[in-house]
């Protein structure tokens, strides 16, 4: 169910930035970009130590939008891009398999001296994994147990023009791999990758040169209370049932810089993955604290959390929540959250948010 509400959030809100209209009416230009990787598996627990030096290689394509407005500009001081990549890998390992993942992502550029641009790339989407868990046949393979998980990247990417229209880009990224908890085993892939990539601009349309804009006044920075009800589903290390996972969080939200901002408050959480029929031995409550990516109407929110209740024990004392929320309207935002503890990730969930 999480994997189907995850794909109908992304077709519901990329038309908003990709659709309707003349490419030259939006402001936008295209692009198209061919990239090959090479990458290294990272060990992040002593269960899987069978597959250090492990190095997945792939391939992949990206269709992405560079917004041009003026507008846009003074969002970021710079020319964001959406985009979508398509991708190929080959994990390294007869266990592991292969991957075949389609992502969406943001790519706002960080400074772009001398036409070079240093751009930060972060994004999330839905892969197909051909060689899952088995106990029989394919017991090695403790990293994931479903065919559809949903991949992970964020990273930096350096674009270096050789024409009006060509270009050579270089990419450094950490990817992870998770069904989100659903089904176990799920310790999820974590790799670090190099791309070398080759990128068509496929508009007659320039890129403008850089604006000069005024310094960002923190005082009309967009704040306020933000109350989002979160919806997961788990499934608990020794077990081959479901369980839903409920949450509540209510944080302050205040924006400091054009495309950046902060939060702190509090999460709870009722975890129905926990035997018992009392609430407090499902409950946790937690301090939160993040830091907010704002890209017009996405938000793409990296959050800490140290619990300050636990009705039942967990891998770690603190955790992290990776967000990605849209605005539909200016007071409710809907998304889907990825909870982890250190790399291993405890649940993908729903969120529908209220500013108040």
């Amino acid at each position: 169910m999480i994997r189907y509400l995850l794909m109908v959030f992304f077709l519901m809100v990329f038309p908003q930035f990709s659709g309707g209209q003349q490419v030259e009416e939006r402001n936008l230009v295209r692009f198209i970009t061919g990239e090959l990787y090479g990458g290294q598996l990272q060990i992040h627990s002593s269960k899987i130590e069978h597959f250090r030096g492990v190095q997945p290689i792939g391939i992949g394509m990206d269709f992405s939008w560079k917004f041009i407005s003026a507008k846009a500009y003074e969002l970021c001081r710079c020319y964001p891009s959406l985009g979508v990549s398509f991708n190929y890998w080959d994990l390294g390992h007869e266990a592991l398999g292969n991957a075949f993942s389609s992502l969406f992502y943001v790519e706002p550029v960080l400074f772009s001296p001398f036409d070079v641009s240093l751009s930060l790339k972060a994004g999330l989407g839905v892969s197909f994994l051909d060689n899952p868990y088995d106990e029989e046949n394919n017991p090695e393979n403790i990293v994931y147990s479903t065919s559809i998980a949903f991949p992970l990247m964020a990273g930096l990417s350096v674009d270096y023009p050789v024409s009006d229209d060509w270009s050579f880009q270089l990419s450094a990224m950490f990817q992870h791999i998770s069904n989100g908890g659903v089904n176990q085993p799920n310790l999820g892939i974590n790799y670090t990758t190099i791309g070398l990539g080759v990128s068509r601009k496929l508009d007659r349309q320039k890129v403008p040169p850089s604006q000069t804009v005024e310094s960002f006044d923190a005082s009309v920075g967009e704040k306020g209370l933000k109350s989002t009800i979160i919806a997961g589903l788990k499934e608990p290390e020794g077990s081959e049932s479901k369980a839903s996972v409920i949450g509540l969080m209510a944080e302050y939200h205040a924006q400091f810089a054009r495309i950046n901002g902060w939060s702190a408050g509090l999460m709870g959480e009722l975890d129905n993955s926990k035997p018992g029929s009392l609430s407090l031995k499902k409950g946790r409550l937690s301090a939160v604290t993040g830091h907010h990516f704002i890209l017009g109407r996405f938000d793409f929110g990296q959050t800490a959390g140290l619990y300050l209740l636990r009705g039942h024990s967990t891998h770690s004392p603190w955790f992290q929540y990776y967000t990605l929320d849209f605005e539909l309207t200016g007071d409710v935002e809907a998304g889907v959250g990825l909870k982890a503890h250190g790399k291993v990730a405890e649940f993908l969930g729903v969120r529908l948010s209220i500013i108040l």
